[in-house]
């Protein structure tokens, strides 16, 4: 169970990662979950399995950028 925990929150490191990305790139209004879910290779669907929406990764990723910056 905790392999499969380790593998879920890697999943979505990959994905805070490329969506920070993809906000940085093409802006946050201008990326879809599709075109994120197209960059790490897997179904549009399935990255509600790992977040619970758009704003919830933007809010991550200002997080962590806050944090190391504090830390």
């Amino acid at each position: 169970m905790a392999k499969a925990q380790r593998k879920k929150a890697s999943k979505k490191e990959l994905i805070l990662r490329k969506a920070a990305a993809m906000f940085r790139e093409k802006g946050f209004a201008a990326t879809s979950m599709r075109d994120l879910a197209e960059t790490v290779g897997i179904e549009a669907a399935s990255l509600y399995n790992h977040i619970r929406s758009k704003n919830e990764m933007l809010e991550a990723i200002c997080f962590d950028v806050a944090n190391r910056f504090t830390a």
